[in-house]
């Protein structure tokens, strides 16, 4: 999750660290600025961000704001070159997927403002 996207959707501070996941895919959502992640084995690995120790408030703060669309799934990732165990948001939403990449690059140059101005404050956890 972004860094803007994250301070809007959870309260505390966690210390995080660089990770990548491997087995999984990102795709692009029908007419939204968001990606999807879906299970796709021998698909390249994807940069992301581990946050630790999120509090059971902050993590229900997450539940809500990925809606039913996604199902919170234990997964493997790799921090410094060691496996640990993580948790992400597995799409539920298959009728809603595109076969097409998702761009981090896109979205930071145009996604990222519409999403902020529409699916955060359309999601965002109650106060």
């Amino acid at each position: 999750m972004f860094p803007s996207v994250w301070a809007r959707v959870v309260r505390g501070v966690y210390p995080s660290s660089e990770a990548t996941i491997h087995g999984f895919r990102r795709v692009r959502v029908l007419g939204r600025q968001h990606p999807a992640l879906i299970i796709l084995a021998n698909a390249a690995p994807i940069a992301g961000r581990l946050y630790y120790d999120i509090s059971a408030d902050d993590v229900a703060r997450l539940d809500h704001f990925e809606t039913s669309n996604y199902a919170r799934v234990k997964v493997a990732i790799t921090v410094t070159g060691r496996a640990v165990s993580a948790e992400s948001y597995l799409a539920l939403n298959v009728d809603s997927l595109l076969n097409e990449d998702w761009s981090v690059t896109d979205f930071e140059r145009h996604g990222l403002p519409i999403f902020n101005a529409t699916y955060v404050v359309e999601n965002a956890p109650p106060k």
